[in-house]
């Protein structure tokens, strides 16, 4: 026990010495954020809550300062919801954010809404659509996904992701409709936790099969690119960039936009007459205050998440570990949490002796959509990819306001299970 203590303080003095410049480039971010040169940010305790010394997540919304400015025009308009004048100002600025017309941004309540939502605008009949249609969509995901798919109407057909980058594709959809159990009227492929996705592919798979790609990007702010549209990003707290709770619709046309604005205020046209079935999705002044005041410090908020996930990257890649980042981490800055995949099917056994240790890990989606109740009765192909990341993966904590003293005692913590599980 002593000879395995001294080699985790070994490895972890080294790993300070190897990340050192990283380390002076995130503890800059982590005071910045204490309110040195950021004093717009609030700050989270570093008390531990909920038993954890480190959260899975610490939301870090603008403080009260920051949002004064924008709470004080909302006093002078009077104007509180229904498409005010600083929510289409933030939608102006979402739009600048992926270079397409304002007229192609609608922001919502929630990204579940905006999802049903967008799903319902590719329905033939105002009404609706048809009893006995489908919705493909992969089963590894949140179950927000599922939810939005049977609000619009269709039934969700569940299918496999791919194992190397924990994605529906364009492929696995190809093969399996063949074996669809009804009409399929939509895909709703997922970006995993903030992944990239293909809209290339998927430009291509809707074109050979005339079926609507609808992306579920609530992770996604930061990758979501205007070629993958249609897509839904999430504004909720725990996202890279949130309002508390709200969503944004990146339209493929302005008149898609305009048919989800009128869906989301109960299907009203211009004359206040009610031409489709619809909701009460809009969102709110308050909320478009937050978004606006979140987008003047975006910038430093997405170099503190790249300054986090850089240092998780180089002290993976420094530690023997039996386990390897996903691709979804690897390869972007801005996600929802560390996610990585264990050598063997052990996650929900290191998972709990990792919060025993203080440790916020989770495993976000765990067994999948088909095995919540709710789902268990939706047809779903063969799942063996699902089942096997639901045995294998598992999210460590990740937030803009994490040490490096932070990552080195997670992941030293992360080892010293899995070499223990593993003797």
């Amino acid at each position: 026990m002593q000879g395995q203590q001294r080699a985790s303080e070994v490895n972890t003095n080294a790993c300070f010495g190897l990340f050192n410049a990283d380390c002076l480039i995130l503890s800059a971010f982590v005071s910045d954020r204490r309110g040195l040169d950021m004093p717009s940010m609030k700050v989270m305790s570093t008390t531990p809550v909920g038993g954890f010394t480190h959260r899975s997540y610490r939301p870090s919304l603008p403080a009260a300062s920051a949002l004064l400015p924008y709470l004080q025009e909302i006093d002078r308009n009077r104007w509180y919801t229904n498409f005010g004048p600083l929510a289409l100002q933030f939608e102006a600025r979402l739009a600048a954010q992926y270079a397409v017309d304002p007229s192609r941004i609608v922001t919502v309540a929630n990204c579940t809404a905006g999802l049903t939502l967008l799903l319902q605008s590719y329905a033939a009949s105002p009404g609706g659509y048809e009893a006995g249609t489908f919705c493909a969509l992969p089963s590894w995901t949140f179950i927000a996904s599922a939810a939005a798919v049977v609000q619009a109407g269709l039934i969700p057909w569940f299918l496999d992701v791919e194992q190397e980058s924990w994605q529906l594709t364009p492929d696995l959809v190809d093969s399996a409709l063949p074996s669809a159990p009804g009409p399929v009227a939509a895909v709703m492929p997922v970006a995993p936790f903030g992944d990239r996705v293909d809209a290339a592919a998927w430009a291509a798979f809707r074109a050979k099969h005339d079926i609507p790609v609808v992306l579920d990007a609530a992770a996604g702010f930061d990758s979501v690119t205007k070629a993958n549209a249609p897509a839904v990003v999430s504004l909720h707290a725990t996202k890279p960039l949130g309002v508390g709770e709200g969503g944004l619709v990146l339209a493929e046309s302005a008149a898609q936009a305009e048919n989800i604005r009128r869906r989301s205020n109960f299907g009203f046209d211009r004359h206040h007459e009610a031409v489709w079935p619809g909701q009460n999705a809009k969102l709110s002044e308050y909320a478009a205050a937050v978004g606006l005041a979140s987008l003047d410090v975006w910038p430093e908020t997405r170099a503190a998440f790249t300054a986090s996930a850089e240092v998780y990257r180089k002290v993976f890649a420094k530690l023997g570990l039996g386990a390897v980042l996903s691709l979804c981490f690897s390869r972007c800055d801005v996600n929802t949490g560390c996610t990585l995949q264990l050598d063997t099917p052990q996650a929900l056994a290191v998972v709990e002796q990792l919060r025993a240790k203080g440790i916020e890990a989770r495993q976000w989606w765990g067994q999948g959509c088909h095995a919540q109740a709710a789902y268990t009765g939706y047809p779903r192909g063969p799942l063996p990819v699902t089942e096997d990341l639901a045995r294998r993966s598992l999210a460590l904590p990740y937030h803009p306001e994490m040490s490096c003293a932070d990552i080195v005692e997670i992941v030293e913590a992360l080892r010293s299970v899995v070499v223990q599980r593993a003797e």
